[in-house]
């Protein structure tokens, strides 16, 4: 029973995203895997999931009661009596996750262990918690969910001066697509008085926002590759799309439709 109730919070669904970042930035000037990088790929799914999940479930304990879309799917209201529990299992896996690192020996990875630890932990924890501080909140979520997870892949072939100007510019796109997310939970978040990039700054300027960054990377990050600036184009026209025709329901549907495309779009980098 307990085991199910970590691989619920773990949100199944978000395995694969570190993993799969982690290898675009291995193979980006890379080749062959060895076992270290095989180790933390797979520490990048549902260990780094539970700790990034289970800290944030504990302390948006009073937003996700309210949230209808606290499911299986997308995490569960996660009850008081089971926050100890969470807690303990969610920072053990950061002893493994920083020892995955410390045996490296690489100070490259070990920094993108530090950013991938220090934003997933205080992005929902105090004293930090950045959700309540935007633009700082998506911008974390830059860091952990594209950055960080990329940045310990490609640890092991280069270092952050050889990290391309796209990159950072990718990991814009991704604090974008956190800060069209944040309209998703307005109405609960506003209730508890959460104060997400949506709530501060205003649904459709979460979306413009996102809508901005996005034609910037199309403009100025040089992809030359048809499916990843296809990509970007459909994304760019999601967000154009929702600041003519607002709603909390679209935008839920059209971030899967990015996060599906998002799935797609590095499948089709790593194995074709």
């Amino acid at each position: 029973m307990k085991l199910s109730l970590l691989i619920k919070i773990s949100r199944p669904l978000g395995w694969i995203v570190g993993p799969i970042v982690f290898l675009i930035g291995f193979f980006y000037i890379g080749k062959s895997l060895s076992v270290l990088p095989v180790v933390q790929i797979l520490l990048l799914s549902f260990p780094y999931c539970l700790f990034l999940y289970g800290i944030n479930d504990i302390y948006d304990y009073e937003s996700d009661r309210l949230n209808p879309r606290k499911n299986v799917i997308e995490g569960v209201k996660l009850e008081k009596k089971n926050h100890s529990f969470v807690k303990k299992a969610s920072l053990f896996m950061v002893i493994l996750l920083v020892i995955s690192s410390l045996l490296t020996l690489n100070i490259t990875n070990i920094i993108g262990m530090f950013l991938l630890l220090f934003f997933s932990y205080f992005y929902s924890a105090p004293p930090l918690r950045l959700k309540e501080k935007p633009p700082l909140d998506s911008f974390s979520n830059g860091i952990f969910y594209f950055f960080a997870p990329f940045f310990l892949g490609f640890s092991f072939h280069g270092t952050l001066f050889d990290v391309s100007s796209k990159i950072y510019l990718i990991t814009l796109c991704v604090v974008g697509i956190h800060s069209f997310s944040t309209i998703m939970d307005y109405s609960v978040d506003k209730k508890v008085g959460d104060k997400t990039f949506a709530v501060v700054f205003g649904k459709r300027n979460a979306a413009f926002f996102a809508f901005l960054v996005f034609v910037i990377a199309i403009l100025f990050a040089g992809i030359q590759t048809f499916f990843i600036s296809a990509y970007l184009v459909f994304c760019a026209l999601l967000f154009f799309i929702y600041l003519i025709y607002p709603s909390e329901k679209l935008a839920h549907i059209f971030f899967k439709l990015v996060y599906i495309g998002f799935l797609i779009i590095a499948l089709i980098f790593l194995f074709f």
